[in-house]
């Protein structure tokens, strides 16, 4: 790597010895920019120029898949909390405790969004919108941490907040694993532990400690597979520390730490654990089996792919053929050109380092992380060993790939630092970073998803206007049968209706109760499970007894598009459907009180 002027060198410890509040504050204009970049690239990313320069906030990006269930679990948030609510599953409730998670701080986000914009649809659209920014201020408050001069450190967390996980996880419905903001967070602990042996955390004083609470709590509250990814990276420096220091101090301090992210996670899933407790442990639900490593483990060459909506018809199709030929495809954990470019650039480090050559201390610590992430993800890793002799739970290792991303982009932004005869001329930096990140869009994002988003907002709207006609012909919190029976969650495809299409009436009504959404292997999920293999007239009987209103019936569950039932239920009841979508694929038929 290029040396750096005594100047630079002074310059680049002098911000690599401040912390990120500091960073955060006296950088605060290039973080307000690039917040304003982020959030207005990605809403004309979602919906298209000029359109997007003012952001669609009434009907939902997502509307499909995984989308529904995300939405289903925000519009609980807002209700109330996720982990209970009334009007699912009637008349036995609904409960989530089967089904735990990590992520209470999306939950709350989600919560507060909802209180300001008295919609869960608002609120949802808000929250990935903010993803951008907040992403960004991240990233590139921890780049300034490495002592990258600052349109280096725009450039890598620009692109960061832009990698092909995060819109492709985003339309996968995958909502959750759009706020990861804490990666960055992990790199910096990481790299404190690696250089100081400790996190600079005088913990016996009250506001440091409350300080230190509250970034657990931040880290341990989005994702349990970045808590878990993250604490590997506290593992592998704190380790790394103690071995460059010749001391324990590092490696117990990163053991510290990790333990502290555990007591976070464990918090998070103290409710499910409780639940268990008095209700035993459902085995129809989140059944994890060893194999499943394997098939949801990292595989290097979709790093260096190109992304499956590439601007680029040939390299599009490059991509889409690789994934259809070849076993286990994991589509989500392109790293783009430039990441690339920083991925392979940490691999021939470690070669370097191996056969006795210097190399820069902060490329060595980034280099020595993205290896051990590497092989502890990988097919056939140690992923494999975790999960045989610790537990399945942590299955989908390919997540890791944006850990992989950020460690990729930093190195590629020390490269850049090391040019020193570009470096010596700041207009010529400027532009160099300029033109990289420019590139490095292009070829991380699609043109437009304009056209999917439109087409769900579509479907949104339609649904929003059939269950509207519903609610307005019955009285305040009437409950609603659903037909055809769906198993939740996590369940196959009912002919043509996808598992969370039964969660579309929830989410477009504002006080009915639906029969859909309770926990499946629990009692009224058994129940409806007996209920709907009897006749059509026994099952009428049933509802009517229990108090509903009403029965829903998604024709696209049915192997004969629902002409079978609608017929059944049109004899039974003596009249047709009350109600029906514009569309025909929904129909709705009120029982006689």
């Amino acid at each position: 790597m290029g040396t750096m002027t005594e100047r630079e060198m002074a310059a680049s410890r002098h911000d690599e010895s401040k912390g990120l509040l500091q960073h955060a504050v006296c950088d605060w204009k290039w973080l307000v920019i690039g917040a304003i970049f982020s959030s207005g690239f990605a809403s004309v990313l979602l919906t298209g120029w000029p359109a997007g320069l003012i952001p669609s906030l009434k009907l939902p990006y997502v509307y499909a898949g995984d989308g529904l269930l995300s939405q289903w679990l925000a519009k609980r948030a807002i209700e109330g909390w996720i982990f209970t609510n009334p009007r699912n599953g009637f008349p036995f409730g609904s409960s989530l405790y089967d089904y735990p998670n990590s992520d209470s701080g999306s939950f709350f986000v989600y919560k507060i969004l909802g209180y300001l914009t008295q919609s869960s649809f608002s609120a949802v659209d808000l929250y990935l919108l903010l993803s951008f920014p907040v992403t960004f201020a991240a990233a590139f408050v921890v780049l300034r941490s490495f002592g990258i001069r600052k349109v280096y450190s725009a450039m890598g967390a620009i692109l960061f907040a832009f990698a092909p996980f995060h819109l492709t996880r985003l339309f996968y419905g995958h909502d959750l694993y759009t706020w990861y903001f804490a990666i960055p967070i992990f790199f910096y602990y990481g790299r404190q532990l690696f250089f100081y042996g400790k996190i600079h955390f005088s913990l016996h004083r009250p506001l440091r400690l409350l300080t230190f609470v509250v970034l657990i709590a931040a880290l341990s509250s989005f994702g349990i597979y970045f808590a878990f990814f993250g604490a590997i990276v506290l593992f592998v420096c704190g380790l790394a520390g103690a071995v460059n220091a010749n001391r324990l101090r590092p490696a117990a301090n990163g053991l510290i730490l990790c333990a502290a992210i555990l007591a976070g996670l464990s918090f998070n899933v103290l409710p499910d654990i409780a639940y268990r407790a008095d209700h035993g442990v459902n085995p129809e639900v989140a059944a994890r089996q060893p194999s499943e490593t394997e098939v949801y483990a990292l595989k290097m060459v979709h790093l260096l792919l190109p992304q499956p909506d590439h601007r680029v018809a040939a390299m599009s199709a490059f991509t889409r053929n690789y994934d259809a030929t070849f076993p286990l495809s994991n589509p989500t954990s392109s790293l783009g050109i430039v990441g690339s470019v920083g991925f392979l650039a940490t691999l021939l480090a470690t070669c370097a380092a191996l056969v006795g050559r210097r190399i820069d201390r902060r490329f060595a610590m980034v280099s020595l992380v993205v290896l051990a992430l590497l092989l502890a993800s990988a097919v056939g890793g140690f992923n494999v060993l975790f999960a045989m002799f610790i537990t399945p739970s942590i299955r989908a290792w390919d997540r890791i790939s944006i850990f992989i991303q950020f460690g990729s982009l930093l190195a590629f932004a020390l490269l850049m630092e090391a040019c020193g005869r570009l470096n010596r001329i700041s207009r010529a930096s400027g532009l160099a970073a300029i033109a990289i990140t420019v590139f490095g869009l292009l070829d991380q994002t699609p043109t437009s998803y304009a056209t999917i988003v439109a087409s769900g907002q579509a479907n949104a709207a339609l649904d929003q206007e059939f269950t509207g006609k519903i609610e307005l012909s019955l009285p305040p919190g009437a409950a609603i049968y659903q037909l055809p029976y769906s198993a939740f969650p996590e369940s196959a495809p009912v002919e043509q209706m996808s598992v969370y299409q039964p969660l579309t009436g929830f989410l477009n009504s504002k006080t009915l109760r639906w029969s859909s959404g309770g926990m499946q292997g629990r009692e009224g999920d058994l129940f409806y499970r007996a209920l709907s293999k009897r006749t059509v007239p026994e099952q009428i009987e049933t509802i009517k007894n229990l108090g509903f209103a009403g029965v829903y019936v998604d024709r696209r569950g049915f192997a004969d598009h629902g002409a079978a039932i609608i017929a059944d239920l049109t004899a039974t009841l003596g009249t047709g459907p009350t109600i029906e979508r514009s569309d025909g694929v929904v129909a709705f038929f009120k029982l006689p009180k």
